[in-house]
């Protein structure tokens, strides 16, 4: 806002100083007639004196006198020479001749320069006298003013601008119930109106979205549960070799929609809940490696390897465990579907914070693509396959956990030649924690 009201500030000076010159410099020329006719009128008198003070006296004795008077006016009169004489145009000539004085053509419509003819022929030149000091000063009461009128017109709108930007910064944190409320009297009042009713129409579909897929994915568990129930069963009821193996097909297709229905309980859950969980004292270590969500026989039949360097430093840390783990598992499982023989976890300290880096040796992901893998469901063209590919949830529960716990997460390239996810969290200690819940 302070950006604006300068930018206002400045604009309205420089066209006021343009103007202003415009009028003083413009207006003698667009208006010469008039001018020349009030120019007259006042100098009218000041001719008269001049020609009966220096007329009497020639030479040296006009020159004294000339000399005095400047010494009185700040060199306000000077003689023009005959060389200064014949370059006068001929309009001045004219003019000089029909009145006994004509505009020079210089200055502008306070300060103007003169020239009156005296009776001995000789020329005169008046000089205009400036303001000095007193005239800057009153430019600069007239531009302070100008800046007080403008900040008070602002204020209200300042005022209220703002409250729309909090209101708009918190809709799009996730608060859906964050609405502008300005006075009756506001001059932005129908943006506002025009605001509040667009956050309610997004926040009605979002609503209905989430109580959508939750109650589906709710639903869809007891089903899901009675079909693994009587696929084991109907397991147990035959001996055929070629049954056994559809039998099996099936409950892997029901046993992928019911991680499908998990994350997406997960992922809603992030984004409605907005309290805190508890935070604890964990040993890093021990705890990334029983939180990898990936057992070493799946490791072994994948020809994966996996490799730790956490620093010695991190070797307590306070965060919220269970999201912690869910998040390095997703990014554990993800790197192991694409690694072809190495999986890299490292945890690094940094001055108020420490990150989290999980790389392998896979194909990477393209730079173009690396803001959107973050999105619910989106995948990879290379990754479309179900059997490689996944739902396209993990990522956006990694992200989601990330904001919750304070941090960062961001994907680039590994030294490994695939790619690199780092996740970067806050140093906390359980002090903290505390502070933490009364802000929220």
């Amino acid at each position: 806002m302070l950006r604006i009201l300068i930018r206002l500030y400045l604009i309205v000076a420089v066209l006021s100083i343009l103007s202003i010159i415009f009028v003083q410099r413009g207006f003698p020329h667009l208006f010469s007639t008039q001018f020349t006719t009030q120019m007259h009128r006042e100098y009218a008198s000041e001719a008269m004196l001049l020609r009966r003070y220096l007329g009497p006296v020639r030479d040296s004795a006009q020159q004294a006198r000339l000399d005095g008077m400047n010494r009185l006016n700040q060199q306000r009169y000077s003689r023009v020479s005959e060389d200064q004489m014949r370059s006068l145009s001929a309009a001045t000539r004219q003019e000089l001749a029909q009145y006994g004085m004509a505009w020079s053509g210089r200055g502008d419509a306070n300060r103007s320069n003169i020239y009156i003819t005296l009776d001995d022929g000789s020329l005169l030149e008046v000089h205009p006298q400036t303001g000095g000091w007193i005239e800057w000063v009153a430019y600069v009461v007239i531009f302070s003013v100008m800046l007080a009128a403008i900040v008070v017109w602002l204020t209200p709108h300042w005022r209220d601008l703002e409250k729309l930007r909090i209101a708009a910064a918190r809709f799009g944190d996730g608060a859906l119930d964050a609405r502008a409320k300005l006075s009756e009297n506001s001059s932005i009042k129908q943006l506002c109106a025009y605001f509040n009713n667009m956050a309610d129409r997004i926040g009605a579909l979002i609503t209905a979205q989430r109580d959508m897929v939750n109650a589906a994915s709710h639903e869809l568990r007891t089903p899901l549960a009675r079909l693994e129930f009587g696929l084991v069963n109907l397991m147990d009821t035959t001996d055929d070799d070629n049954a056994h193996k559809r039998i099996q097909a099936m409950r892997q297709d029901v046993e992928e929609l019911d991680i499908l229905v998990g994350e997406l309980l997960t992922l809603s859950m992030l984004e409605q809940s907005s309290l805190a969980e508890p935070r604890e004292k964990i040993m890093l270590e021990d705890f990334l490696r029983s939180a990898t969500g990936i057992t070493s026989e799946e490791l072994a039949l994948r020809r994966n390897a996996l490799s730790w360097h956490i620093d010695a430093a991190l070797k307590e840390i306070v965060t919220e465990p269970r999201s912690l783990g869910r998040a390095f598992s997703n990014l554990v499982r993800n790197a192991s579907r694409y690694a072809r023989s190495t999986i890299r976890v490292r945890a690094e300290p940094g001055v108020d914070s420490w990150m989290l880096i999980v790389e392998d040796d896979g194909v990477g992901i393209p730079e173009q693509e690396r803001e959107r893998i973050f999105e619910p469901f989106y995948r990879l063209d290379r990754s479309r396959d179900r059997a490689t590919g996944g739902y396209g949830l993990g990522l956006a529960i990694v992200k989601k956990i990330a904001d919750r716990l304070g941090g960062t997460v961001r994907v680039g390239s590994s030294e490994l030649g695939g790619a690199m996810f780092v996740l970067r969290f806050p140093l906390l200690n359980l002090g903290q924690q505390a502070q933490a819940r009364l802000q929220v």
